[in-house]
Order: structure tokens, then C-alpha cells, then sequence
């Protein structure tokens, strides 16, 4: 994830970032001044290093504000929350800026992505999902009926789309991590990546065509 921020040169003086689940190595980069950093989670106590605002990605996203910021981090997030997680990356998205980026990182697993949103034993979800707190899994397999009907993503993951093997060395990314779908696959997203876009307005019927319309649906006068 750093090394992708450094790529982009992000983040930059005067943008507003909102930081999910934050890591200590990113706060650090992304407090520093004249950035309005927004670190969020459930539970803000387990951030000892930085002031975190409490949010509950269920029930808040919704009210989170439309085109606000210039820089959205999530990483290994996702997994975690027990709601509809195309509802919730959406209103993430929604709140990105039109010139901002959205950086997404799930932990692929092998096979098909899988959920339950029940309560399930701890047993049974690492059995399922590999942790104990995961709700679901996104699978390698599958990428692209699950991820990518929500965003525009590469059919194939390569980190050397996105930086040298010098910087990979550098970053001390492991070399079976830089191909495929893995656990440090990041996908740096603009706001028109969103593939759950109206592209045409719905027309509004006026209470006089309702009529008109029963009549030709239905075929009659």
C-alpha cells in the first residue's frame, strides 16, 4: 500500500483522507500536517496510536458525504464486516471526490468467494474463512462475479503494472505475492472505476401518463 501512495504521490497537501481500520506504519504518513486525516472503526480503542472515530461501516456509510474525499484506504477490511458489502463500498465510493482514489485491498483466498452473515462458531469460520472474525471470503476464482461487477479491475492482478521489480525488492513484497490474486493484492481505483452506474437518467412519470401507460402494457383503451 505504501509503495502504491508513493507511486501516485499521495497523499498531498490540503486532501481529505478517510482511513479504515488504520495501520500504524500508514497513520503516521497520512497524519501528517496540513492533511485532514479521518481514521475510522468500530472500535477505537484497539488504535492506542491515533485518535479514531468510531463508525459502524453498516450502519453509517450511508451518511457519509457525497464527492468529500480525495483519499479512501481500506486494507483487509472488507472480510470483516457482516452486512452487504457491495452496499458498503459503494457509499465509500460515492464519498470519494471525482478526482480522488480509492485504495481497496481484500485478502484473496483460493477457490470461490463465500459468506454467511449468521452466527457461525469461531471454528467454522477459520475453517471457512481462515480468521476467527471473517464473514466471508473473496475468492481467487471468481474475482470477477463478485469484486469486479462492483468495480473496474484488471482480469489478471500483476504489482508490476503498478511498480519495477527494484521497488517490489525494495518493499520487500515476497515474489509469490506480486502475481495473481493474493492477500497484497491493492487496487487503486478512480472515482469512474464504479460499475454500479445509472448511464441515463429514469424518467419520472407524471400522474396523467400513468394511465396511458396501463393502457399500452395492457392493451387497452
Amino acid at each position: 500500500m505504501k509503495l502504491l501512495l508513493d507511486k501516485n504521490e499521495l497523499p498531498r497537501p490540503g486532501m481529505r483522507v478517510l482511513h479504515l481500520a488504520p495501520e500504524k506504519s500508514l497513520a503516521g504518513i497520512l497524519s501528517r500536517e496540513n492533511i485532514d486525516y479521518d481514521p475510522i472503526d468500530i472500535e477505537p480503542g484497539n488504535f492506542p496510536f491515533c485518535t479514531v472515530r468510531k463508525f459502524d461501516l453498516c450502519e453509517d456509510a450511508a451518511n457519509l458525504p457525497s464527492n468529500h474525499y480525495d483519499l479512501i484506504i481500506h486494507s483487509h477490511v472488507m472480510e470483516h464486516i457482516p452486512c452487504n458489502v457491495t452496499a458498503v463500498l459503494f457509499h465509500l465510493h460515492r464519498a470519494l471526490k471525482p478526482s480522488g482514489m480509492h485504495f481497496v485491498c481484500v485478502p484473496f483466498m483460493g477457490g470461490t468467494s463465500a459468506e454467511d452473515l449468521g452466527d457461525i462458531s469461531k471454528e467454522d469460520a477459520i475453517a471457512w474463512f481462515g480468521q476467527n472474525d471473517h464473514v466471508r471470503r473473496f475468492g481467487a476464482a471468481d474475482v470477477h462475479r463478485n469484486l469486479g461487477m462492483i468495480f473496474n479491475i484488471p482480469t489478471t492482478y500483476s504489482m508490476l503494472n503498478y511498480a519495477t521489480v527494484k521497488e517490489l525488492d525494495e518493499a520487500n513484497i515476497p515474489e509469490r505475492e506480486r502475481n495473481g490474486f493474493t492477500g497484497s493484492s491493492v487496487f487503486p481505483l478512480k472515482k469512474d472505476d464504479l460499475l454500479l452506474q445509472v448511464s441515463e437518467p429514469h424518467k419520472q412519470l407524471q400522474p396523467q401518463e400513468s394511465p396511458k401507460l396501463f393502457s399500452k402494457i395492457f392493451g387497452r383503451a
